[in-house]
């Protein structure tokens, strides 16, 4: 089966969960705020404690008719001894804006509830389409979910199959990064880079000991970041014939010089 009929499907698999009408249940009424309503709403053990939490996501009542960015809260609501739901978390700065995914539309697809963690899934662009899906687990030790993957794919709606391109990154390279840190828009910082180590290959995935691409850099090339992970930085670099390169450079052969 080829990636464009395998993102098709997913895609389309997640229109139908979006698609299904929800109801919000009385005992998470009273977690709405004034002027909100409700975007999602998803039940499962988010702890493993056998106990049924939920994922609550509200929006401004109206926001389709503004280009405000308004906020989505996200909370995390666990199961109470007593059988009650608690809000145990909330980041407004989860989920994407009803405006933030481009002529496509609202980029916000879905959440799904896994084994004690979930998944958060976007989807945008125009021409040049768009996926992230963010993965948390939690963590009993320290009692909150911390994100352990990120996986981005990115392709041009006239073919799929040649402009395809899948980025998974682990934990590993993420950090350590707790639902109440995660922005899911951060905002971008534009660095610059040195080439320092004699030659430098580039990686599609920044995953150590993996094999990288033939194309390399040269000591004394700049390059320009906006993502700096933990072993590796997401770079572009064009030469002087205008010819532009991008991927993962090990953050050793580089320094940062802007």
């Amino acid at each position: 089966m080829s990636k464009c009929i395998l993102i098709a499907f997913f895609f389309f698999n997640s229109a139908l969960v979006a698609a299904q009408n929800k109801v919000l249940p009385e005992e998470a009424k009273r977690f709405l705020i004034s002027g909100y309503e409700m975007l999602d709403y998803i039940t499962g053990d988010l702890n493993g404690d056998k106990k049924q939490d939920a994922i609550l996501i509200i929006k401004k009542i109206g926001e389709d008719t503004t280009y405000e960015e308004t906020k989505r809260p996200f909370m995390l609501l666990a199961r109470q001894a007593d059988g009650k739901l608690k809000q145990v978390k909330r980041n407004d700065n989860v989920i994407l804006c009803r405006h933030c995914g481009g002529a496509f539309g609202d980029p916000y697809e879905y959440v799904d509830i896994t084994n004690k963690g979930f998944g958060i899934h976007f989807y945008g662009g125009s021409s040049w389409r768009w996926a992230s899906t963010y993965s948390f687990q939690y963590n009993a030790a320290r009692a909150n979910w911390y994100l352990t993957s990120e996986k981005q794919v990115s392709y041009h709606n006239t073919d799929m199959d040649l402009t395809m391109k899948e980025v998974n990154i682990d934990a590993v390279e993420l950090g350590i990064k707790s639902i109440d840190s995660f922005n899911g828009n951060p905002r971008l910082t534009r660095y610059k880079w040195e080439v320092v180590a004699a030659k430098t290959f580039f990686y599609n995935n920044p995953k150590t000991g993996s094999k990288p691409r033939k194309g390399y850099l040269v000591k004394g090339d700049t390059v320009t970041s906006y993502r700096e992970l933990t072993h590796f930085v997401d770079v572009y670099f064009e030469n002087n014939k205008e010819q532009s390169s991008s991927g993962f450079v090990l953050k050793k052969n580089l320094v940062k010089i802007e």
